[in-house]
């Protein structure tokens, strides 16, 4: 068996899925979203402090010296978006979405920071990332796949509207349990022949927060405007 590595660099798109309250692909119109509008995604694990015992003998040493193992609780996303997208926004913090007036179908022209549901979202994130260097005529394109399969409590950073670009900031964590099984896109290259687009060969299991492969599948379209997920047959 070979062990392919892979130097990344770039972050070629963002694709965000909503879920339900149990981690699960919510079907139809609007439920998926694919952006390059990102600045970055930065991951950053959150452990639950390790329970250490020491007890010292009556010469002042160490009798026993004991830490459990660590403890994995989530994954902290804090995402920069360098578009004002608010479709992409709801689906990240549940906020509402303004529309205007036109017809015979509105606009969405903005959205609505509301108390009583920001911080309620449930999405899937995944990133797709750049391997340069690679060989010309080696075969398909390969790419970097990044999947947190079960992403809730996105929060508002600060932002600032003056003499520089806008970003916006807004960070939300992992959870575990995630019924995001193998998931509901074609995200790698089978190994038969011809190869064939399949999702992830095992499915996510319940304690698994994020998910990276090497894959040769070609990277979604951005489009920036929300599609609708099929219903599963």
């Amino acid at each position: 068996m070979a062990n392919l590595t892979a130097g990344l660099a770039r972050g070629r798109a963002m694709r965000l899925t909503r879920l339900d309250v149990c981690g699960v692909p919510v079907e139809g119109a609007g439920s998926t979203l694919v952006t390059g509008g990102f600045v970055q995604v930065v991951t950053t694990p959150v452990y639950q402090d390790a329970e250490e015992i020491v007890v010292v003998n009556a010469n002042g040493q160490n009798c026993i010296d004991d830490q459990a193992d660590p403890a994995l609780r989530w994954l902290t996303t804090a995402i920069t978006l360098c578009k004002v997208n608010p479709l992409a926004i709801n689906i990240l913090t549940g906020d509402p979405v303004v529309s205007d007036d036109a017809t015979p179908t509105a606009n969405t022209v903005g959205y609505r920071i509301d108390a009583a549901v920001t911080g309620t979202a449930n999405f899937a994130l995944e990133l797709w990332s750049g391997m340069p260097g690679q060989e010309c005529g080696a075969g398909s394109e390969g790419f970097g796949y990044w999947l947190y399969p079960f992403v809730v409590q996105g929060q508002w950073g600060e932002w600032t509207v003056g003499n520089a670009g806008l970003t916006l900031d807004i960070t939300a964590r992992t959870a575990a349990g995630s019924g995001w099984g193998v998931g509901p896109y074609d995200i790698r290259r089978d190994a038969t022949t011809p190869e064939t687009l399949e999702p992830l060969l095992t499915a996510i299991s319940d304690t698994q927060h994020m998910h990276f492969e090497r894959s040769t599948a070609p990277v979604p379209a951005i489009s920036d405007e929300p599609t609708a997920l099929p219903v599963a047959p």
